[in-house]
Formats: structure tokens, C-alpha cells, sequence
């Protein structure tokens, strides 16, 4: 062989050797992003479940303002039973007073 030959073959040698390093590198990134790839189908699972929880929590969201809107207005009744019992309890107080300081009186 000759001497060109020789030195040609040597810096083929040192390509191929960057050219399998880089390779090896390469495929450690991949089979890395690989174990954290999710596959297609199973993210479109993950999604519709997240929309159905989304969905579901918007329902609750709603009930619940109902709820509030509810609460509101039988509390509102509650208040106004109330002060009508009120009046009449002391409307009855007084009428006794009343009566009482009459017929005690004389």
C-alpha cells in the first residue's frame, strides 16, 4: 500500500469512529425521549378524560351558584316569616300589658 493510501484510510477511520460516537449519542437521546413519549391514542384518552373532569367541575361550579342564588331567597322568606312572627308575638305582649294594666287598674 502506499503511503496516501494509508493516511487516507486513517482519516477514514477517525470519521467513522466521530460518526459512531455521534450515533451512540443520538440513540441514547432517543431512547430517553422514547420513555417519555407518550403514544397518540393514549394521549387523546388523557385529554377526554381531563375535558370530562373539566365539564364535571363546571357542572358543580353551577349548582353551586345555584345553590347560592337558593339559599338567598329562602333565607330572604325566612327572614320575612320571621319578623311576621315577631310582630305578631309583640303585638300579643302589648294587647296583654294592655289588659293587664286595665283590669288591674280597676
Amino acid at each position: 500500500m502506499e503511503k496516501q493510501d494509508i493516511e487516507r484510510l486513517a482519516k477514514l477511520e477517525t470519521e467513522i469512529k466521530t460518526i459512531r460516537e455521534v450515533m451512540l449519542k443520538m440513540d441514547g437521546k432517543l431512547d430517553g425521549w422514547n420513555q417519555n413519549f407518550v403514544p397518540r391514542p393514549e394521549l387523546g384518552e388523557m385529554l377526554k378524560t381531563k375535558e370530562k373532569e373539566i365539564v364535571e367541575i363546571n357542572q358543580n361550579i353551577n349548582n353551586i351558584r345555584e345553590d347560592i342564588v337558593n339559599n338567598r331567597n329562602y333565607s330572604s322568606n325566612k327572614w320575612e316569616q320571621l319578623w311576621s312572627k315577631a310582630t305578631w308575638f309583640l303585638l300579643g305582649i302589648m294587647g296583654s300589658i294592655y289588659f293587664w294594666l286595665i283590669k288591674g287598674g280597676t
